[in-house]
């Protein structure tokens, strides 16, 4: 990768975020398989270009919002770019050294987990998973909100990976459901990563202000959407 291409940097993400769904379900099939061990160099890869995909998302949200001071959004645009291209080059540099440590991961055959075994823990694990993101608990944080919209994509991910397998059929209507969900969920997280990332632009605070006022206040409709949404989803699961 030449240059921080957003294409680029989401199709890698959503690589790892595949790779890590798939290990993880495995683990949960056999426990001696450590996946955060053999996931470990990619997470590492995951998060430092992480950064980058935030300033792709930080400039699209604040051209969105540019019926503020033209000025001040074409000065927070510029340093964000400029942020980014920083962030690239720490990103290759990462990628080289890790290359030249032959990063590799075992195939499902290299396991010795069997067809069979994974087919009979199936439907067990991918219960388990959904019940982890349908918990209800008391106390509403975004950090719960954010840990729920990872586990419904892990569980996205593991119905995805089984769609060509003999037996398995997906329910459109849990699928649209989920998309839902991601959507306003994913809508939410990326204004509070962005006011996140305005407010560690130093000196550019000023600047910033109108854009974070206008996120948080869309932020707060996103994420009252979402809990609506769940809510159906809760129980639409409970007559199925």
């Amino acid at each position: 990768m030449d240059k921080p291409e957003e294409d680029t940097v989401h199709d890698f993400r959503v690589g790892v975020k595949k790779l890590s769904a798939l290990y993880f379900f495995l683990h949960e099939i056999e426990p001696t398989l450590n996946a955060k061990k053999i996931l470990k160099p990619y997470r590492s890869l995951f998060k430092s270009i992480g950064k980058i995909r935030d300033g792709h998302i930080a400039m699209h949200l604040i051209q969105e919002l540019h019926e503020g001071d033209l000025k001040d959004s074409e000065i927070l645009l510029k340093a964000v770019k400029s942020r980014v291209q920083k962030d690239f080059r720490l990103f290759q540099n990462k990628f080289q050294s890790d290359v030249q440590n032959s990063i590799t991961i075992p195939t499902i055959i290299a396991t010795g987990i069997s067809e069979r075994t994974i087919l009979r823990r199936k439907q067990y694990v991918l219960e388990d998973l959904l019940s982890q993101f349908t918990n209800h608990q008391e106390r509403d944080s975004s950090k719960r909100w954010h840990k729920k919209r990872i586990l419904l994509k892990r569980y996205h991910h593991t119905l995805d990976a089984f769609h060509f397998c003999p037996g398995h059929t997906l329910d459109e209507m849990e699928l649209k459901q989920i998309k839902m969900l991601e959507q306003l969920l994913g809508g939410w997280h990326d204004r509070v990563t962005t006011i996140q990332y305005l407010q560690s632009l130093q000196g550019l605070e000023h600047q910033a202000e109108h854009v974070i006022v206008k996120m948080e206040y869309q932020d707060r409709i996103l994420l009252e959407s979402a809990k609506i949404y769940f809510n159906k989803y809760l129980n639409w699961h409970e007559n199925h």
